[in-house]
């Protein structure tokens, strides 16, 4: 699983498994999408958690280590996403708030990980030891 985001919480805590973009939320979103042309596959939804698009300027997403078959419906979530966020109001934040952004973004990432292990785990024992794409 790798984690593109603009959190550098999330890169400290993630390291490797994270493709850091300096950039704004709409620019991970854009990075994300690029990998999805490329084969990758969301692992957690580009808009996930109760904190709206232009609520803050933090954005993370779990995208599949691995290329694979062009997955459409990927691509369709975050080509909705981009078009919902496009669409909605952009604020100025406050510079010194950027650590409370941070850390709830560090939180939902986190708990969108272990959600995923925790599927990972439920399959394989469910599916007799069939392995399951991280």
């Amino acid at each position: 699983m790798l984690i593109v985001s603009n959190n550098p919480m999330v890169e400290a805590a993630f390291g490797d498994s994270c493709v850091f973009v300096d950039g704004s939320a709409m620019d991970v979103l854009i990075s994300v999408r690029d990998m999805l042309h490329k084969g990758h596959k969301l692992l957690s939804h580009p808009l996930a958690g109760s904190v709206k698009p232009y609520e803050s300027p933090i954005r993370s997403v779990c995208v599949s280590k691995n290329k694979g078959a062009y997955d459409m419906q990927s691509v369709l979530l975050i080509e909705n996403a981009i078009d919902k966020y496009k669409a909605l109001p952009q604020r100025n934040f406050i510079e010194n708030h950027d650590e409370d952004f941070q850390l709830i973004d560090l939180s939902l990432i986190q708990s969108a990980v272990e959600s995923r292990l925790q599927d990972r785990q439920y399959t394989i024992t469910q599916s007799g030891g069939a392995k399951y794409e991280t």
